[in-house]
């Protein structure tokens, strides 16, 4: 019988390999005790190497599924759909959107004017103070 030092070192391999042939010559009583000494020495390495293959193939499914409906998702989403069964309808629309835009973008320049302008004043104003 090894001892839990020399367990630790031992690959999973190798010790199914011995709790196989001692389990053999020891009988059933035999099995339990080096059963209970394989857990302790699979505690000690870090866990079981079949838990981390289980959360690993579990991981790998995740992203699969993940990947598979973003994909999905993103197809269906790049076919462009009519909205408008008249070409000079959906014209006119274009043209009241881009008014509306130019409208808004307007209504920025004049207010960045407004501020440059009130800037301008209060530093000419704050100069001529401080000379």
């Amino acid at each position: 019988m090894k001892d839990i030092e020399t367990i630790g070192k031992l690959s999973l391999e190798e010790l199914e390999a011995i709790a196989n042939d001692e389990a053999l010559e020891a009988g059933d009583a035999g099995a339990k005790e080096l059963v209970s000494k394989l857990e302790i020495a699979e505690e000690a390495k870090g866990g079981s190497s079949r838990k981390v293959y289980v959360s690993w193939i579990s991981g790998i499914a995740a992203s699969f599924i993940l990947m598979l409906g973003i994909g999905l998702a993103l197809q269906q989403s790049r076919e462009p759909k009519d909205t408008f069964d008249d070409p000079a309808l959906a014209y006119a629309q274009v043209q009241a959107v881009f008014r509306q835009i130019g409208s808004g973008v307007q209504q920025g320049r004049d207010a960045v004017y407004e501020s440059e302008k009130t800037i301008s004043e209060n530093v000419e104003k704050t100069i001529n103070k401080i000379r």
